[in-house]
């Protein structure tokens, strides 16, 4: 089943898609505040009634029915228009102009291109790899450093794990 397929049927649950595609902390605040709602209208209308005021049941299930929707409906709507597979031909597309940029010498367009890609996919590992690359290039050795920690953090199969370990030393090496 596709990635969106997943993070689709998540959706069911406030919080879930948001924690699953990476977006930890406002996925967390999300689900707990659904949660809460939740809770606070089920033991306002069949729990503790009478410590709860007249109305609150209402309101509590009123809150969390546009909390769920509310999620509901931003979680489809990042699906439709800003999931990365949605632009992967043009993820593709920035990445081959960027890598061409960069094979001529052209370090500022490889590295707007390397950033467009970042924009659309903060978790390719390749354009987070191609981009370290790039700031060693420019004798940025800070900006190179962080763009491999973020490459080893984000690359899940390792792909470029021993490249990028070898990068870093090459980069923590004093210059003879």
């Amino acid at each position: 089943m596709p990635r969106r397929a997943w993070i689709g049927l998540l959706g069911f649950w406030p919080g879930l898609p948001q924690i699953w595609t990476g977006q930890e902390v406002f996925g967390l605040l999300l689900a707990g505040f659904f949660a809460g709602v939740a809770n606070l209208a089920i033991a306002s209308r069949w729990v503790w009634t009478e410590a709860f005021a007249a109305g609150s049941a209402d309101f509590f299930a009123a809150a969390a029915v546009l909390t769920w929707w509310a999620a509901f409906a931003y979680t489809a709507w990042w699906l439709w228009l800003c999931h990365p597979d949605r632009h992967r031909q043009e993820i593709d597309r920035l990445y081959r102009e960027a890598v061409e940029a960069y094979l001529q010498g052209k370090w500022n367009e490889a590295r707007k291109r390397i950033e467009r890609v970042l924009a659309m996919n903060d978790a390719d590992a390749d354009a987070l790899m191609q981009l370290g690359a790039i700031h060693v290039r420019t004798h940025r050795p800070d900006l190179a450093r962080k763009a491999y920690r973020q490459c080893l953090e984000r690359d899940g199969d390792a792909k470029w794990r021993w490249e990028v370990e070898r990068a870093l030393a090459a980069l923590d090496r004093p210059e003879a």
